[in-house]
């Protein structure tokens, strides 16, 4: 017994030293900001029917989370600038990780999971912010970026839309336009600028390290099943 112990012993602190070495080498290197340069797609501004914003998370209490934010602002000023005449909020957020990770990996259509409507609360931001109500559509039932898109096509299909603008995070637009390829959808990028070559921090790096690490598995997984 006091040897099995002393191998775990072992291993344990292996685990912590080669653990504290990959931390420190994503927080002092700009490895992060090397993994996020193939996820980024330039920016293709194109006079379309409609803008899609895809939700990027928010609170219980209703509030966006900071991608959620950035792609709002962006879908916004995209609309006042001419691009577009209907903008479409797209997503409803699961807060727990492990609920979301399970809820990807298992493909389910079940939506009972989501508790927190970020496409409302942006519908409804937006609304303060005096953008007029009868220009905006809100898609709060799917949960992931393939729902998303195949929700948002069928309501274009049902209103006579052909081309979009697609708003999300500059790390996560790779994975919307290969779904919306593979969906057949006539679709431009319109991400928001690019900051990942400037996030250079400790907490930038490692959160940057979070959502490629997140992006290079969910790609992985969508190839798999088939929706990209």
């Amino acid at each position: 017994m006091r040897r099995y112990l002393t191998i775990f012993s072992r291993l344990l602190k292996g685990f912590a030293i080669i653990f504290t070495l990959a931390a420190l080498c994503v927080i002092y290197t700009p490895i992060a900001n090397l993994l996020a340069r193939p996820l980024v797609v330039p920016e293709r501004l194109v006079k379309s029917d409609v803008i899609i914003v895809l939700g990027g998370g928010a609170y219980e209490n209703g509030v966006l989370g900071a991608p959620s934010n950035e792609r709002l602002l962006r879908g916004l000023l995209l609309y006042k600038s001419g691009y577009a005449p209907i903008v479409i909020f797209t997503g409803g957020a699961i807060t727990s990780a492990s609920t979301k990770i399970l809820h990807t990996l298992s493909a389910s259509d079940d939506r009972s999971a989501i508790d927190a409507p970020e496409a409302a609360v942006m519908y409804d931001t937006a609304v303060a912010l005096g953008i007029p109500e009868s220009v905006m559509t809100v898609d709060g039932r799917s949960t992931n970026t393939r729902e998303n898109l195949k929700d948002v096509k069928e309501l274009m299909q049902k209103n006579g839309h052909k081309t979009c603008l697609i708003v999300t995070s500059s790390t996560h637009i790779t994975r919307a336009m290969l779904i919306a390829k593979k969906l057949g959808m006539d679709c431009a990028p319109a991400p928001v600028k690019d900051t990942t070559p400037l996030r250079r921090s400790a907490m930038d790096r490692l959160t940057l390290f979070h959502s490629v690490l997140w992006e290079y598995a969910g790609l992985a997984l969508y190839k798999v099943y088939g929706y990209i």
